[in-house]
């Protein structure tokens, strides 16, 4: 078992500090309860921006990112690993050595930190193209996973959510999927319905993590969800910032033994129309 802390926190826009301020807030309340794993929303100390020249981070001259550094000091500290987002920079010769003189792209990052490791590492596979985001932030091209105790997690961000082929390429590989979003008030049941969907149909937990109050326009609203494979919601409600679930790896072994629906998967088929 593994207990897993979800966040609906006001990141603000732009202003680190404040963000950093509601992260530490809810990091102690998760230390509390007892919390292992504790889930924060994509771009935790940004938000969402359209504007990663201003926002970028990067490991550079030996020195690890301000994000990155952060939440694994907190991890030191809490004995708790921390899963969040950041925007990470690149040069865009694909040289290794970092100049600030060149030109840069941009990542939009899932990290997971356990102390001083960082445990899963993914890129956005999928920048949201009706709001431009696929022409400030390049694409990522691999799926990742990483194991918090006995939980194997797969880790995805927002827009990923819309496209089951990767949730169900790797299914085999996680009992949970991680998700992590700025997905705003408008869109919010549709954000609901297809973290659902993507628990009923890989038979994995789903921890949905999305934030709260404004961005640079967009309403956020509580939306944090951990749903097991009937789509039923499991975590419950700590305080206005935090909810807690204990999940439980065996429980997805045994469902995928008792219903082996991913026996009936017609691979090459998929492959050969898609």
């Amino acid at each position: 078992m593994i207990k897993v802390g979800i966040t609906e926190i006001d990141i603000g826009y732009e202003d680190k500090e404040y963000a950093r301020e509601h992260c530490l807030e809810v990091m102690q309340e998760a230390y509390e309860n007892g919390v292992e794993l504790l889930v924060f929303p994509e771009m935790t100390l940004t938000g969402f921006t359209m504007m990663p020249a201003r926002m970028w981070e990067a490991y550079r001259d030996g020195e690890i990112p301000e994000s990155v550094s952060f939440f694994m000091e907190n991890s030191r500290k809490y004995d708790m690993a921390m899963a969040f987002g950041y925007i990470e920079a690149f040069m865009a010769d694909g040289s290794g050595e970092f100049d600030e003189s060149r030109r840069k792209v941009f990542e939009n990052k899932l990290a997971i930190v356990s102390g001083d490791r960082v445990i899963m590492d993914y890129t956005k596979i999928h920048p949201f193209s009706f709001s431009g985001e696929d022409r400030v932030y390049r694409a990522g091209s691999r799926i990742c996973q990483a194991n918090v105790k006995d939980l194997r997690l797969g880790g995805y961000i927002c827009y990923d959510l819309r496209f089951p082929e990767i949730f169900s390429a790797a299914r085999d590989s996680y009992d949970a999927i991680l998700v992590i979003a700025n997905w705003p008030e408008e869109r919010v049941a549709q954000w609901e319905a297809l973290l659902r969907a993507r628990a009923i149909e890989n038979q994995a937990y789903v921890i949905g993590v999305n934030r709260v109050g404004m961005g640079k326009r967009e309403r956020y609203v509580p939306s944090s969800h951990i749903y097991d494979i009937f789509g039923n919601e499991l975590a419950e409600r700590e305080s206005d910032r935090l909810l807690v679930a204990e999940l439980d790896p065996a429980v997805i072994a045994g469902a995928r033994k008792t219903f082996p629906q991913s026996r009936d998967r017609k691979n090459d088929f998929y492959r050969s129309i898609l």
